[in-house]
């Protein structure tokens, strides 16, 4: 049966999906009984599609060399008035495009803002790389904590706590409603590549990973989408640069949403027009 493909390329990893229409569909075969559509529904949607999106632009856009910063404000110096924690984000990215124009440098990044339901409140950043020290003079209203990115080069995770961050500001602190986070204009934000497969067969739970990637097991996932009832799975590759030099494959089952699953990874050997002798 026909389905949708699609590819996104963002830094080191490549995001796959494989999913079903009403369009690429027509008999419904891998269609779950139809729900009414709720509020709750659609909330999950949007959210998972911001985690997706995000994590495309924490993967292009930030590498090791970037750091994770939250700033953190002292009980009695956290926002008493409305706005106040918008306004004190946008003061500290001022000071920051400062400094690092000091430093011969542009300013990338991205943020969100964390309030809790008790009053605790602090903003979380991704910026490019720059001195650490460098940093400490711009916040004055309580303590920062800094961590380099690693160098996988994959962020999804990163962009999972940034979206639940903001999610739970939304609920508690009034100006924060509608975007999930705020980024630099000078982002790169990838664009995946759509196409519909012709097949009498669904789509394979065989995934090929050329010579020079990984898969991140983490993000295999199969599921039903909670506003179409259409089935979709999805993974993600990750470049490491290693050769292959002979085809390796390996089954294993994991408990996704739509039940067990034998995942079969196929690991090519690097191919004679790339150099392997």
């Amino acid at each position: 049966m026909p389905y949708k493909q699609e590819i996104c390329k963002a830094g080191k990893t490549k995001q796959f999906t494989y999913y079903y229409s009403v369009r690429a569909d027509q008999k419904g075969g891998s269609r779950r009984a139809k729900e009414n559509k709720t509020s709750e529904a659609q909330k999950k949607v949007n959210s998972r599609q911001a985690i997706k999106k995000l994590t495309w632009i924490l993967n292009e856009n930030f590498d090791g060399t970037s750091l994770y910063v939250t700033w953190s404000y002292e009980k009695d110096k956290r926002p008493a008035e409305k706005g106040q924690l918008r306004s004190d984000a946008e003061k500290l990215l001022r000071k920051l495009r400062q400094i690092y124009k000091k430093d011969g440098k542009e300013l990338k990044y991205v943020w969100v803002a964390e309030r809790g339901e008790r009053g605790a409140a602090h903003i979380h950043m991704v910026v490019n790389e720059i001195e650490a020290r460098k940093l400490k003079g711009c916040w004055d209203k309580g303590w920062i904590t800094i961590k380099p990115m690693d160098d996988s080069g994959q962020y999804a995770k990163l962009a999972s706590y940034f979206v639940k961050y903001s999610e739970k500001t939304m609920k508690t602190e009034e100006g924060f409603g509608g975007k999930r986070y705020n980024s630099s204009k000078n982002l790169k934000i990838p664009e995946p590549e759509k196409k519909t497969v012709s097949s009498r067969n669904a789509y394979s739970h065989n995934i090929q990973i050329p010579s020079g990637w990984y898969l991140d097991r983490d993000s295999v996932a199969e599921a039903w989408h909670e506003v179409t009832g259409f089935m979709y799975f999805t993974y993600t590759l990750i470049k490491d640069g290693i050769k292959r030099r002979r085809t390796e494959k390996d089954s294993y089952t994991l408990n996704l949403d739509t039940g067990e699953a034998t995942i079969t990874e196929t690991k090519k050997k690097e191919s004679k027009a790339h150099g392997t002798k």
